[in-house]
């Protein structure tokens, strides 16, 4: 396999995992970016509007940090899945309400199966704060913060060394809500598919003051990881839609697969290193993948 060059990520001397602006948890997740999406931040007109967009948005690490550093007048924010789409929306518009239930609900395992319950059987088609609450919760107490297709934090038992309260630091988690809440007015969200959301978005007044950040579903372990895997006919209509030059202003991050390399082949590729903590924390090499500018 040919050997893509590696792009060295700065690093954000303003931010790590203690102070992080999303209250989410991923594997992977992409908020390390923060340093390098403000530089392609600056490619965008000062005097006009910037927007940010994710179109699979999950915890919104990158866009939150733009946001609150001032890179980002306005960040977009999208997820298809509605139990992650209610968990955002049950924070950014019923705020007091989502901190009175973290500051009254249990830790505990009786606790935990019923949410796990909650949001594995949720099949309905409208928000639902108490399936955004579930969601979230599983979010904070579950390994690696995978919310469905993983233990809890602690095993089963809960004798391992951390237990289900090790990542629900509830004061820092309800200010986190609080501050998202105070910036509501800055923060769009949607639950649309994500194809659908950089369609309408590339066809926006704002589109050529608009950055995509692109983090999709892995085509290795898409199914595992995310509620709502890809299709490889998904991941080629993505690409088609990215390499036609209709989107300006695009970042893409992907798991080093064959199909990825295929597809964006054309464009800017490179490697990236990316901290993982599904059973040990490890670093994988992840593909960045930008337009082609010049």
């Amino acid at each position: 396999m040919l050997t893509l060059p590696i792009t060295e990520v700065p690093k954000d001397p303003n931010r790590s995992t203690q102070n992080a602006v999303s209250p989410f948890r991923y594997p992977g997740g992409k908020g390390f970016l923060s340093a390098f999406l403000k530089r392609r931040m600056s490619l965008l007109d000062t005097s006009a509007e910037r927007v940010f967009a994710e179109p699979f948005c999950g915890g919104a690490g990158a866009a939150l940090i733009l946001l609150a550093d001032g890179d980002a007048d306005v960040v977009r924010l999208n997820d298809a899945d509605l139990r992650i789409f209610s968990a955002w929306q049950a924070i950014l518009d019923e705020p007091e309400r989502f901190v009175a239930k973290l500051r009254e609900v249990r830790l505990d395992m009786p606790e935990w199966y019923h949410h796990r319950d909650l949001v594995a059987g949720f099949s309905d088609r409208e928000y639902d704060f108490d399936i955004g609450f579930s969601t979230f919760y599983m979010n904070r107490t579950t390994r690696s913060g995978i919310i469905l297709n993983a233990g809890p934090i602690g095993g089963y038992d809960q004798r391992g060394k951390w237990k289900l309260n090790a990542r629900f630091n509830v004061e820092r988690l309800a200010n986190q809500v609080l501050w998202l809440a105070a910036n509501r007015a800055r923060i769009e969200l949607s639950n649309m598919d994500a194809l659908s959301f950089i369609d309408r978005g590339r066809r926006r007044a704002d589109s050529g003051n608009t950055m995509f950040f692109i983090d999709p579903p892995y085509v290795k372990a898409g199914g595992r990881l995310y509620f709502d895997g890809m299709s490889e006919a998904k991941h080629v209509a993505l690409s088609d839609i990215l390499t036609s030059g209709s989107v300006k202003y695009w970042v893409l991050t992907y798991d080093d697969a064959p199909l990825v390399r295929q597809l964006y082949k054309s464009q800017n590729c490179s490697t990236i290193s990316v901290n993982y903590s599904l059973q040990s924390k490890r670093r994988e090499s992840e593909i960045l993948v930008e337009p082609n500018y010049r």
